[in-house]
């Protein structure tokens, strides 16, 4: 599955590619660094529509933990 971009820029999956699952917060650091430049999915709540995100400087827990919680974060598998 390829990688779409919507009317507004932002690259997105119609369905949830293979070999993601949902994250964690200990997904998005590593020996307590974070993970610059990581990409993560976010889906949508009322389509499938999952939005390609990064880790950036600026991201927090506080701002993934509440997507996290309802499992609508996914990092592609390591394993």
């Amino acid at each position: 599955m390829q990688k779409q971009i919507d009317r507004n820029g932002w690259e997105y999956f119609e369905k949830l590619p293979e070999g993601y699952r949902v994250a964690t917060l200990d997904d998005f650091h590593k020996n307590g660094r974070k993970m610059i430049g990581m990409e993560f999915l976010i889906k949508w709540v009322r389509k499938e529509y999952y939005q390609v995100c990064k880790v950036t400087e600026t991201l927090t827990g506080a701002n993934l933990k509440p997507f996290i919680e309802v499992g609508r974060v996914f990092v592609k598998d390591q394993n």
